[in-house]
């Protein structure tokens, strides 16, 4: 009994970050798309003061990724990933809050916000 609950606490834990992922819920909260006439997809995720990420034509083959503001020292500031091209959003050092591991993915393909690479490499 004590190895299963042992093994249970990692899973547990790693859950309760995702359930209080502040970083998800405010891009989920800064994104804004439109769709164009000619049918193209385009977002837009400000987050915070300091972040905000323009994705044109996405799921095309010439999507472009712009980043308008992204500050490491401020609130919150974003990368991309090479092994998932997802754009990672992750809190700056004015962040209030410490909490390992909570960052925020967007996918360039669809547009959606994720918690995990995994998820926004898959697209679903």
């Amino acid at each position: 009994m004590k190895k299963i609950l042992i093994a249970l606490v990692p899973l547990l834990l790693a859950t309760g970050v995702y359930a209080q992922n502040q970083t998800y819920k405010d891009v989920l909260a800064g994104k804004v798309c439109k769709e164009s006439d000619i049918q193209q997809l385009d977002c837009e995720y400000k987050v915070g003061k300091d972040l905000n990420v323009y994705i044109a034509g996405i799921g095309l083959p010439d999507t472009s990724i712009t980043f308008y503001a992204s500050s490491y020292d401020g609130d919150y500031f974003a990368r991309v990933g090479v092994l998932h091209g997802c754009i990672i959003v992750v809190p700056g050092k004015a962040a209030s809050r410490g909490i390992v591991g909570e960052q925020a993915f967007i996918s360039p393909v669809n547009g959606k916000v994720y918690q995990n690479w995994q998820s926004c490499k898959q697209g679903y």
